[in-house]
């Protein structure tokens, strides 16, 4: 129809029609590029809200996860050094040997301490976020966590100890001084006896007299020791993270 308006102001050189008509689909284009722009970009804000949300309940996990880690951490150091300790004393447990050679189990426990960045990944993908400062406070939480894991490797203690403690001892821890419940690691300090008396011995008094045993040890608890107030930091880190996030998501309301 505006077409047909033009064509005719046309022929009648109608200039002022003509350039009414013109101006007014310019005008409609415009608009209508500027709304499908703003729909555009209603879009995108919705997307990376969601996604900011999904972010910060991802780091929120990662912090209770990783308090669980530095506890179960704090553990393995301190059976490592209950353990050097009574290498260092006289080495007799006498008729009371189970719990030293649960200790030297505990010592040799491990786990991964880096943590879930799946969310984190995925917006940067799509080039989320776009506040510089959330960028920042994350990254700085997650540089934190690659510094800590860039060291983490298996203890030589670990398979060193486990080749000499029996398969029935071995399998009687498993099922009742360690227990793993929704990703986290626990070590029983108390449970019960798993063989006997004289085969607890025996065990205890062939780690003790192993060599390799209390350097192998002494390197793992020494590198484990400062862990869980590392991943107490980090999480430091993380809760400023969540801070800048919230205060990011309460611009959007």
């Amino acid at each position: 129809m505006i077409l047909r308006r033009i064509s005719t102001a046309f022929r009648k050189q109608d200039w002022f029609t003509v350039a009414v008509e013109t101006l007014i689909v310019v005008l409609g284009v415009f608009l209508g590029i500027q709304l499908g722009n703003w729909n555009d970009a209603r879009a995108l804000r919705a997307q990376e809200t969601e996604l900011l949300q999904e972010l910060r309940q991802e780091i929120e996990t990662s912090i209770r996860v990783t308090d669980q880690k530095a506890d179960a951490i704090g553990q393995v150091v301190d059976a490592g050094e209950r353990s050097l300790d009574f290498m260092a004393s006289d080495g007799d447990c006498g008729a009371d040997c189970w719990p030293v050679l649960v200790d030297f189990f505990h010592a040799s426990q491990w786990q991964p301490i880096d943590v879930n960045q799946s969310t984190y990944s995925e917006m940067r993908r799509q080039g989320f976020p776009r506040a510089r400062d959330v960028i920042d406070a994350v990254e700085g939480y997650l540089s934190q966590n690659a510094t800590l894991t860039s060291t983490q490797v298996i203890p030589a203690y670990r398979s060193r100890v486990r080749q000499l403690i029996p398969f029935d001892a071995q399998a009687h821890y498993w099922s009742n001084c360690y227990d793993l419940n929704d990703g986290a690691e626990t070590y029983v300090l108390d449970c019960p006896k798993g063989v006997s008396d004289e085969v607890a011995a025996e065990t205890v008094s062939k780690i003790a007299g192993n060599p390799d045993i209390e350097p192998l040890l002494t390197e793992w608890a020494g590198l484990m020791y400062s862990t869980p107030s590392d991943l107490a930091e980090q999480n430091e880190s993380a809760r400023r993270a969540i801070a800048v996030i919230d205060a990011e998501l309460e611009q959007r309301r």
